[in-house]
């Protein structure tokens, strides 16, 4: 992905994950919202999930309650992995929310 490229891809890719998170069945008390590019989704204990992108590495960034982590594009897939693990951001965001919410939340 080139670096022209990559604003677009990461500021769309946010956006659906957005509203993917405001209609989650199961995580209906989370707060989300959209600020300057970076998503908020805030519990209603105030832990907060944030998702940025990092223009400099191509990568979105994910700073959770379960603590960091910073996702590649992988344009064979159309999906951002984490760097280490391999985790789709998709399921990375379910788990933390699943475990958060103590119920199982489907981003789908």
């Amino acid at each position: 992905m080139s670096q022209e490229n990559f604003p677009i891809l990461a500021e769309n890719s946010i956006r659906a994950l957005v509203h993917k998170l405001e209609q989650a069945e199961g995580a209906e008390d989370l707060s989300v919202d959209l600020i300057d590019g970076v998503l908020h989704a805030e519990f209603e204990d105030g832990n907060q999930i944030i998702i940025n992108s990092q223009s400099s590495a191509r990568q979105l960034w994910l700073a959770s309650p379960l603590g960091p982590a910073h996702f590649d594009y992988d344009a064979a897939s159309g999906t951002w992995r984490d760097e280490r693990s391999g985790e789709p951001l998709e399921r990375a965001l379910e788990r933390v929310l699943s475990l958060k919410l103590g119920a199982p939340v489907s981003l789908g």
